[in-house]
């Protein structure tokens, strides 16, 4: 007789888990790789949508915490601290989710399984019925000629650095702050310009603004491309407001010294502290897997509505992908698309699993829209809206700041982690 009996298996590492053992099981196995947006979004959707008997949830991450990235901005600002703001990942196991805390070392869509190295250093292997890729992106400063080991240099993406670089900026009395993105596409493309008029509001009430320059610098001719000109003419315009001097075309080639930088094009530049949005690029896993083996891709290719790669029951979604609208604009990288491609999978599973193809077909595809806030400082936030899908051609919108936007920005924080992880 097979058992359907839950049992509750406890282990050391992995802590204690629900799922239902079968002598001979008919559970879809479903592995989710990554446990950012995409990857908590879509555990929780399949599980809400599912029962254990019908699917077999596994999310595999090689952090032990979630921590949204604009939480950064807050630790910046002084609002938050870090330790206060990661949520433990293992909480998912409450959930009927299981979660390993594990490297991924490899993924082999011919066998269909995805290898795994725990701390003893051994080796796993997990077999999936269906596979999530939503590994992000990875960021490599070590590719910056001259910033490593640099302590006047900080990468704004690492939540570790964070709190020196605001005991960096409160205790400067007089020079020049650079704010340097060094290459596209980058992760939450308005995150280093919130950065910057948060450091002007934290030099303003600090007293030291006016004997500071705060400078941008980008590799491109325009502030987001990914929103167009006149977003990006909007957000130049607010630098200015605040005297934050913007210098396009301006791509990073290597750091000096402690006190000088070098762009590309020529120019050098003598400061203080040099802040950097560094490099990035698809895991190493990825890269080694046979998803980049055609062409020169650099981002997973998936189709643009279901997020279904060329291998069957593999999807990718988030920052690992590349979505391309043309020559120029692809779909940004940033949580809330994430979120987006998430709903559109997960129920496209849960279709398949239940056998019930009679949704409405739109509830299953992509449609391109997504969001984000734009904080300036003195808790007040614009609102940027877009819609990369639409008809007449993407559209993007910039509402202007204000204090009820903001509180939404901590809403929208509030409210994911309540359904991934409370």
């Amino acid at each position: 007789m097979i058992s359907t009996k839950p049992k509750i298996l406890s282990n050391p590492i992995y802590g204690n888990y629900y799922y239902y053992h079968y002598l001979k099981t008919t559970a879809k196995q479903v592995l989710i790789l990554g446990a950012g947006f995409g990857g908590l979004a879509s555990a929780n959707l399949l599980r809400k949508g599912l029962t254990q008997e019908e699917c077999q949830i596994t999310v595999i991450d090689k952090s032990q915490y979630f921590m949204m990235g604009l939480v950064n901005l807050w630790i910046l600002s002084g609002s938050r601290r870090l330790e206060d703001s990661r949520i433990a990942l293992d909480k998912l196991n409450e959930k009927g989710i299981r979660f390993l805390n594990n490297e991924i070392t490899n993924i082999d869509l011919s066998k269909k399984n995805v290898t795994t190295g725990d701390r003893t250093n051994k080796n796993n292997k997990l077999i999936y019925d269906y596979l999530i890729i939503a590994l992000g992106a990875e960021l490599v400063p070590e590719q910056i000629d001259g910033f490593e080991d640099n302590d006047s240099c900080f990468n704004v993406y690492d939540a570790q650095q964070i709190p020196s670089l605001r005991e960096k900026i409160l205790s400067l009395k007089s020079g020049r702050i650079a704010i340097c993105i060094t290459d596209i596409p980058y992760k939450c493309p308005p995150a280093p310009y919130e950065m910057s008029l948060l450091i002007n509001d934290i030099l303003t009430k600090n007293g030291t603004r006016n004997s500071i320059d705060l400078e941008m610098y980008v590799p491109t001719s325009i502030s987001l491309p990914v929103a167009g000109a006149n977003t990006s003419s909007n957000v130049v315009n607010l630098l200015n407001g605040n005297n934050i001097k913007f210098y396009p075309l301006h791509k990073l080639k290597k750091v000096i010294d402690k006190k000088t930088i070098e762009f590309e094009n020529g120019n050098k530049i003598n400061y203080e502290l040099l802040i950097v949005v560094p490099p990035h690029r698809v895991p190493k896993v990825i890269k080694n897997s046979d998803l980049l083996r055609d062409g020169n891709q650099d981002w997973i290719n998936v189709d643009k509505f279901t997020l279904r790669t060329k291998y069957r029951n593999v999807f990718a979604i988030g920052d690992v992908t590349e979505i391309k609208l043309d020559n120029s604009i692809t779909i940004p990288k940033a949580g809330i698309f994430a979120e987006g491609e998430a709903k559109v999978i997960s129920q496209q599973i849960i279709n398949e699993i239940t056998n019930n193809n009679n949704n409405n077909n739109r509830a299953a595809k992509f449609d391109g829209k997504g969001f984000c806030f734009m904080e300036i400082g003195n808790k007040m936030a614009g609102y940027i809206d877009a819609d990369f899908y639409n008809e007449l051609g993407p559209t993007v919108r910039l509402d202007p700041p204000s204090k009820e936007l903001y509180q939404r920005k901590l809403d929208f924080e509030r409210s994911r982690l309540n359904n991934w992880l409370m």
